[in-house]
């Protein structure tokens, strides 16, 4: 079972019913990798302290941050909203998780890699929860360092 459809159990069990449009009827906006076989490295899944209802899942894929907002709506059948951010190319943070994949340390650090990967993905993610509520979620515009993809409206 792949991350999308645990999460769709998971909102099942808390009385989500997942929306599924018929074939033509909405234009989606989809990620730029294959979402069915990219297998997150690190995963962490965390509420917000600023915004009420706000969750949000970190994640490492493909040698990738992502961030997925899930935000809830007083509308639709989900009542709730879900983005995925990405850093820009040209943002040079982005370039520190390529060469971390690859980075061989000693055994010192591999054996603290995991938790050296936790600690940079939060502080990057704190960088994307910034730009991202900088900014406009109804015209989908948002600051050049990210990249905004809807991934449930």
């Amino acid at each position: 079972m792949n991350i999308h459809e645990q999460f769709e159990e998971f909102l099942a069990k808390l009385g989500v019913e997942m929306e599924r449009p018929e074939d033509g009827q909405r234009e989606r906006v989809e990620p730029t990798y294959d979402a069915d076989d990219a297998r997150p490295e690190v995963s962490i899944f965390q509420a917000s302290r600023d915004h009420y209802g706000v969750f949000y899942r970190l994640d490492v894929v493909e040698q990738r941050p992502e961030l997925r907002v899930i935000v809830p709506a007083e509308r639709g059948k989900t009542k709730m909203h879900i983005y995925l951010v990405r850093l820009s190319e040209h943002m040079p943070l982005s370039a520190t998780f390529v060469d971390m994949a690859v980075y061989e340390g000693s055994e010192t650090f591999e054996r603290g890699r995991e938790a050296a990967w936790q600690h940079l993905l939060y502080a990057t993610a704190e960088i994307m929860k910034q730009l991202f509520w900088a900014g406009d979620l109804e015209y989908m515009t948002f600051p050049e360092e990210i990249e905004v993809y809807p991934l449930l409206r």
